[in-house]
Formats: structure tokens, sequence, C-alpha cells
């Protein structure tokens, strides 16, 4: 269970393609919405957690260089979006938060990583004590993952309600140009197989 905190607060720690749109929506759009975006792992991971036991051995080294090239474009994309003058932007749905967060980190190649290479057989050990045991793993590492990133999320946009509304501005737009720029190292590490 330490190891799957641990494992989580790392995780969490990390900087990558969500940590970048938690940023960007809580600078454009406060806590609230920038929580909505952190928890985009507890929808998102299914899917590498379920194929990496599944398929942990036998997934091909393309598809993880594809994942970080159209994750990096999706990336690029909505630095570009958040760009936009705010004004004339209405504010997506709650549940469009969700989803964004959710297909940032589906498209990221880190969690497919992680999975398929260290957490599938952490899980899987947990698991090998019992089905509470790897249930309670998971809590423990989701607590820690999205517990940082909460964090994360609720100080950056409290911060934000603190910042002049020309400061607010430059602050969005470094955020994009951070986003923009994860995006398009995500492309290159893709493109040349450095993922």
């Amino acid at each position: 269970m330490l190891a799957a905190l641990a494992l989580g607060v790392a995780g969490g720690l990390s900087p990558g393609p969500l940590h970048s749109l938690i940023l960007a929506t809580a600078l454009e759009r406060g806590p609230r919405a920038a929580s909505r975006v952190a928890m985009a792992p507890l929808l998102s991971d299914l899917l590498p957690v379920a194929a990496s036991l599944l398929l942990a051995a036998t997934m091909p080294d393309w598809f993880a260089r594809v994942l970080a090239v159209v994750g990096g474009v999706a990336l690029v994309g909505m630095a570009a979006w958040s760009l936009r003058p705010g004004p004339s932007r209405a504010a997506p749905a709650p549940t469009a938060d969700y989803l964004r967060g959710a297909a940032t980190n589906l498209l990221n190649p880190n969690p497919w990583i992680f999975w398929l290479g260290a957490g599938a057989p952490l899980l899987s050990a947990a698991f090998g004590n019992g089905a509470a045991a790897g249930v309670g793993w998971l809590v423990v590492f989701y607590a820690g993952l999205v517990g940082v990133k909460l964090a994360f999320a609720i100080g950056v946009g409290l911060a934000g309600t603190m910042l002049s509304a020309r400061w607010m501005r430059r602050t969005v737009v470094a955020s994009a140009i951070l986003m923009a720029g994860v995006g398009i190292w995500l492309v290159v590490a893709g493109a040349t197989g450095r993922v």
C-alpha cells in the first residue's frame, strides 16, 4: 500500500499534458473547473489498466508512439483554443471539463507506459493477495494521484483569482505556451521513438 501511495503521489506530481490542461483551466475558469479536469484519471485510466493487465507483454512499441503524436496534436489544439478571447467564448459545460481531461489523459502515453511497465505487475501482485488487497491498492494509488492533482488545481485556481485582468491574460498565455510546448514535445518524442 505504501508503494501504491508513493507511485500515486509521484504520478500526480510529474508534469505532463494533464498538468498543463489543469493549469490552463484553473487560470481561465477557476478551481472548480480545474478540479473536474484533475479527476480525469478516474475516468480514463480504466482502458490502460485493463489493457495492461491483458496485453502487458504483447503491445507493440508503435502504439505508444502513435498515442504521443495524437496526444501532442490534441494539446496544441487545446492550447490554441485557450488563447481565444474570453468574452466571445462560452464556458464549456461541466461535463466537457471531465471529457477534456479524460481525452488528454487517454491520449497521453505516460499512463499507458506506466501501466504496461510497472503498474500491471504491481496490481497483479496485489490481487494475488486477494480481491480486497487489489482494490485497496487501486484506491490508495488513485487517492495519491488524484489528490495531488486536485490540490494543484485548487491552489492554482485560487491563486488565479488574485491576479489582475492583465496578469491573468499573461498567465493564460504562458500556460497555453507551456501546453503547446508539451504537445510539440510529445509529437517529436512519438515521431522519433523517444516515448
